[in-house]
């Protein structure tokens, strides 16, 4: 018995050795698993943090970009245009010095869009830039379809350009970078030419790069990758991000200046087209341009017309065209019709045809119609007109005014043309009133009542604003 137990203290240490060095591995080898856990647990989290950091500066500046767009379309006084920067960093776009901005360069004004205070994924407020041509004062140039942005934006390099006819531009400035100093204390600022606080210059806050530097009061200026010395983001904006919209808000308050000229005319008629420059309308032709200054056969009657239809230029380049049936007298007169009425892809009963000519993208010289109009069927005088061909967003677009007695097909073109039907006072707008009206003995008459009342008045979405779309597609007498 004693060398039984003898035996058996002499062999114990052994296996306890072994067990012991077996449980140490063991935990070596789960604190190892830890570790690499929480290494890859905290480099997914800062990723993920990292994302959602750039979707909401993404966010910000894309909202900013949409309430800029926004703005420039609905504009009272000059559509198309934009505020100033806000230069002293108080939310509201800068009064101008004489008939320019007092910078073109500096805060997004977000107090004029009405919008929030909108912030980077730093915390710091967003930053904008502005062509000149586009402010929003009558002493600027005219504003429309013609118009280019005179900002270039380059990518990387000024080997590639994001754009070289930009009209703004939004920034968002990023964590601060060696170099730059954001505090109350003054300093020359290159931007403003002016001593002001570090924090409302925009060299403190927008980066240079590649020769290029976003904080120059008219660039040119650049996005770039990410790195120690660079951090911005940028939105930018071109007339193709808006001006179709403005053209189409200017095509209707044309249709419906012309219809408010006809229902106040003693000749219950169009008047006559401006074959010229001065506009003055021409008797005897029907094809042209809008007689913006002098109206025959009666003048326009006091507030119609708006005022910056002329004083910007869009009389020069909405294409008009009466048909002889909607003119003085019957058309008895015209030396120009060719038809009793005017006709939109092969269907007859139009009195009145406008075409917008699509932004000017392409930066080219316009002057004659067959530089505005694509469409040879557009521009040969015939007066048969088609839907333009072309989809790009500089591309013309057309709209008409149907005759009291056209069919079913050719007012409910007119009514798809015009939704949504709501004014700005939430009225229903006379051109889809009337259409509506002389379709109520079509198939699609409960279709047009549907689209003349809200909420399809206001955005034609929806299950029954939809179905009413699809069921004037297919109108028939």
């Amino acid at each position: 018995m004693r060398r039984m137990v003898h035996s058996h203290l002499r062999c114990g240490p052994g296996p306890l050795r072994q067990r012991a060095r077996g449980q140490a591995l063991l935990i070596l080898l789960l604190m190892t698993s830890i570790a690499a856990m929480l290494l890859v647990y905290g480099s997914s989290s800062e990723a993920s943090r990292a994302i959602k950091a750039d979707q909401k500066t993404r966010t910000s500046l894309e909202y900013a970009r949409q309430a800029l767009i926004g703005r420039a379309i609905g504009d009272a006084n000059r559509p198309g245009s934009f505020p100033c920067p806000d230069g002293d960093d108080d939310g509201s776009a800068d009064l101008f010095v004489g008939s320019n901005c007092a910078t073109y360069i500096g805060r997004l004004p977000w107090r004029t869009l009405g919008i929030g205070d909108l912030r980077d994924e730093s915390g710091e407020r967003l930053w904008y830039a502005l062509s000149p041509g586009f402010r929003d004062h009558h002493g600027a140039p005219a504003l429309n379809s013609d118009s280019v942005g005179s900002l270039v934006v380059y990518s990387g390099s000024d080997t590639t350009a994001i754009s070289r006819d930009a009209v703004a531009i939004v920034f968002a400035a990023g964590p601060v970078l060696p170099g730059q100093a954001r505090d109350e204390n003054t300093a020359q600022c290159e931007a403003t030419g002016k001593h002001i606080p570090r924090s409302r210059c925009p060299a403190n806050y927008l980066d240079a790069t590649a020769g290029f530097s976003n904080a120059a009061a008219a660039g040119p200026y650049i996005a770039s990758t990410p790195g120690a010395l660079y951090n911005d983001k940028l939105a930018v904006i071109v007339t193709a991000d808006f001006m179709p919209h403005v053209e189409q808000r200017m095509a209707m308050e044309l249709r419906n200046a012309l219809i408010a000229y006809k229902t106040a005319s003693a000749c219950r008629c169009y008047p006559w087209a401006a074959t010229g420059a001065d506009g003055t309308s021409d008797a005897g032709k029907n094809r042209g341009r809008i007689p913006v200054r002098e109206a025959l056969p009666e003048g326009w009657r006091s507030g119609v017309l708006p005022a910056y239809f002329a004083s910007n230029g869009w009389d020069r380049i909405i294409y008009y065209s009466a048909a002889r049936g909607a003119l003085d007298n019957a058309g008895k007169d015209c030396t120009t019709c060719a038809a009793p009425s005017l006709s939109v892809d092969g269907t007859a009963g139009h009195d009145v045809v406008l075409l917008t000519p699509g932004a000017n993208t392409r930066n080219r010289p316009r002057s004659a119609w067959a530089d505005y109009l694509d469409d040879v069927e557009n521009r040969n005088e015939d007066d048969r007109y088609v839907t333009p061909a072309a989809r790009e967003a500089f591309r013309n677009r057309i709209y008409a005014i149907t005759a009291a007695g056209a069919g079913c097909t050719a007012n409910a073109r007119v009514l798809l043309h015009n939704v949504p039907c709501g004014g700005s006072d939430g009225a229903v707008r006379p051109v889809c009133e009337s259409a509506s009206k002389a379709i109520e003995t079509c198939s699609c008459a409960a279709a047009a009542a549907t689209l003349v009342r809200f909420p399809c008045t206001r955005t034609p979405t929806g299950p029954a604003c939809e179905s009413a779309l699809a069921k004037l597609q297919t109108c028939m007498s």
